[in-house]
């Protein structure tokens, strides 16, 4: 096994089609893509001149076989790109990694304090390997939960089998209340980044107070358009005559698999509700479908949707038992702060 480390942009791009290959090799989910990474690095990660590339890629005789697609941020810590806005993060290989000697390697090469995988899913390799692996000091932890609903092609909601009467009363509900107004899929082949619109409801969201300021950046935004241009992401937008109410930037895994990524509506109540509902209305009338509503376990999916629920996880290696005992400090009195805050806020 030979270990190289990407630091480099210009070298970053000499791994396309090794990347592409081993991308296409299994399924994975876009998050894991070329194209997510590379512009994840180029219009984000890269402006703050504390991080540093740090992109692993393991060789055999026939070449290119896994690569680890990290980084180390301004805290010396070795993670996934953008994994803050990556739903589920994760290697692609062909074949297992020896982990121990990736992370000995690492440890021999590069400056870092720890290394923290957030977003793990159970079935994912970096979970499979790193459960396997022979070293010492090491974490994993339940971080959050992403969401799925199967869809039986059909009339939505009477085509979910364990919707009872009051679900699918709640749904019809919303639907009806903006009925009249359009749903309109954009995808690259047919329209172009619609830019404007976009930017027209990320500021009525934070000039409502909906989102905070800095909510979907430019530079953000310039990854969506790259991943839009690449087919995958779609749009889907909710409008009556020439007002858009909302858009949903989704991420596309196939034609019967998508993700609700990033939300984004007006004032209106229970619009982006209804833009869910209409979206999956439309498209699985003429078949089954697959939703996932990524991170999290909010209100408004468990009580409008009810969809089955997973853990995502942080797996977390550290040099010696003290940084370990540290890390878990510092996240109880982060956690308890957390707690403190949400009750005063409550009360």
């Amino acid at each position: 096994m030979d270990i190289n480390i990407i630091s480099d942009i210009r070298d970053f791009k000499k791994i396309q089609m090794s990347w592409v290959n081993l991308f296409n090799s299994e399924s994975y989910s876009v998050f894991q893509s070329f194209e997510f990474n590379y512009y994840s690095w180029k219009y984000e990660l890269s402006k703050n001149r504390l991080n540093y590339l740090c992109i692993v890629v393991l060789n055999d005789a026939l070449g290119v076989y896994s690569i680890l697609p990290l980084y180390i941020d301004r805290n010396k810590v070795l993670r996934f790109i953008n994994d803050d806005h990556a739903d589920f993060c994760d290697f692609i290989t062909r074949e297992k990694i020896n982990l121990s000697k990736v992370f000995n390697h690492l440890r021999s090469e590069v400056d870092f304090r720890f290394i923290s995988l957030i977003n793990v899913c159970i079935k994912s390799n970096a979970y499979e390997y790193f459960q396997d692996v022979n070293i010492k000091h090491k974490l994993f932890k339940i971080i959050s939960e992403f969401s799925l609903l199967n869809i039986k092609q059909g009339d939505f909601p009477y085509n979910v089998p364990h919707y009872r009467s009051h679900q699918k009363n709640r749904i019809n509900k919303a639907y009806k209340k903006h009925k009249d107004r359009q749903s309109v899929i954009f995808d690259c082949k047919e329209h172009m980044f619609p830019k404007k619109d976009i930017l027209y409801l990320r500021d009525s969201m934070i000039e409502n107070g909906i989102r905070e300021y800095g909510f979907l950046t430019v530079d953000r935004l310039s990854l969506i358009e790259k991943m839009y241009n690449s087919g995958l992401v779609v749009l889907h937008f909710v409008k009556k005559g020439n007002r858009i109410n909302a858009c949903n930037i989704m991420i596309k895994s196939s034609s019967d698999q998508l993700m609700f990524w990033i939300d984004l509506y007006d004032d209106l109540q229970m619009i982006n509700i209804f833009s869910y509902i209409v979206f999956i209305k439309n498209f699985s009338l003429d078949r089954p479908l697959c939703i996932n509503f990524g991170r999290g376990r909010y209100f408004y999916k468990v009580s409008n949707f009810a969809p089955s629920f997973k853990n995502l996880y942080q797996i977390c290696l550290f040099h010696n038992k003290w940084h370990r005992l540290r890390f878990m400090m510092l996240d109880y009195i982060i956690s308890l702060l957390k707690f403190i805050y949400k009750k005063i806020k409550k009360d």
